[in-house]
């Protein structure tokens, strides 16, 4: 069932509509991340389970209390559990840490457990030692530390995140992502996270849900959809890959490489296949051939294109290819997706 659902969902600002019959169920004490390009609709949707907005027909469902349907708002956001970090982080430039939680606590709780709670949270994120200082005075990750404090202070059911992580440097933001995975097992959380990094996507999530123009167009696990992608637009979104037009035949594939074994049996008729960079096998007795074209220096490998007659894909390489020379591989993995129009 999952502890927030959104049913069918439409929801725009004046003409222009963002979200088109949406629905997304997010399971309990879990993290779910929703990615998808910029305009997709990611942060409207946070920002309907969180209150600040009501959809202009559907239901929203927390916990299964109706807290939002066909316009009106049914749950107010102070009784709805949810905590939010935004991407701007937006914390008060005034207040030391110490006083920020202070400030989002209000007056309950009050004495020694007022004084537990922020000290409990100060050490969940690692600042304890700099209660008294402000931002100003903090570093980019200890100020994002500080907006995660202030968002589980309150101890909420559900924490939302709008992409949090956008503006920090690759190492740090690995690092977080750690913290954000620990916090959300120490404390239970209920996480949706909107990113349109698919890094983070598959370092974060237990499940995804992958937004296209106001729909979900697939949701499960990040390897799922990854290696069984339904759409052209999900496998190239999820990483880089080659998409042949096909003729599916059941468990096999006709294509202008030659006739491709599929993971999974695909409808009969004309489609694309997916083949990613990885499950292109080069070897002297592989049963196709084609020429080297060009290649991209990686990190850890090269990433050589490789062409033949009416096609081209890419395969990861050991050691830097000459351009122009012939290699034979075989392609261990292929999914079907329908041709888009």
């Amino acid at each position: 069932m999952g502890l927030i659902r959104l049913e069918r969902v439409d929801f725009g600002y004046g003409r222009a509509r963002v979200l088109r019959g949406l629905d997304l169920a997010v399971p309990e004490r879990a993290i779910t991340v929703l990615v998808g390009p910029s305009g997709s609709g990611k942060t409207s949707v946070l920002r309907l389970i969180a209150g600040f907005e009501a959809p202009a027909r559907g239901a929203i469902e927390i916990g299964g209390e109706v807290a939002s349907r066909d316009g009106r708002v049914l749950l107010p956001p102070e009784a709805r559990g949810v905590g939010m970090v935004f991407q701007d982080l937006a914390l008060w430039p005034h207040m030391t840490v110490r006083q920020t939680l202070e400030f989002v606590l209000g007056r309950d709780p009050a004495g020694e457990e007022r004084r537990r709670r922020i000290a409990e949270t100060l050490e969940a994120v690692g600042l304890g030692r700099h209660a008294g200082a402000r931002p100003a005075q903090l570093s980019g990750g200890e100020r994002q530390r500080v907006a995660l404090a202030r968002a589980i202070v309150t101890r909420p059911r559900i924490l939302l995140m709008d992409e949090p992580l956008s503006n920090l440097d690759p190492p740090l933001r690995q690092a977080l992502i750690e913290e954000i995975r620990r916090l959300q097992q120490a404390l239970g959380l209920t996480i949706l996270y909107v990113t349109h990094a698919t890094e983070e996507t598959f370092r974060l999530a237990d499940r995804a849900a992958i937004m296209r123009d106001g729909r979900i167009e697939q949701a499960g696990a990040p390897r799922e959809l990854y290696e069984r992608p339904r759409s052209a637009f999900v496998a190239s979104f999820l990483g880089p890959c080659a998409l042949l037009p096909a003729r599916i035949r059941g468990s096999r594939a006709e294509t202008a490489l030659g006739v491709l074994a599929l993971s999974d049996t695909g409808s009969e008729g004309d489609g694309l296949v997916v083949i990613r960079p990885e499950d292109v096998l080069v070897s002297e007795e592989g049963p196709f051939g084609g020429r080297i074209e060009r290649a991209v220096s990686l990190p850890s490998a090269w990433q050589a294109e490789i062409a033949g007659a009416g096609w081209r894909l890419s395969a990861l390489l050991a050691e830097e290819p000459k351009p122009g020379a012939l290699v034979r591989f075989a392609v261990r993995r292929v999914a079907a997706v329908p041709k888009e129009a």
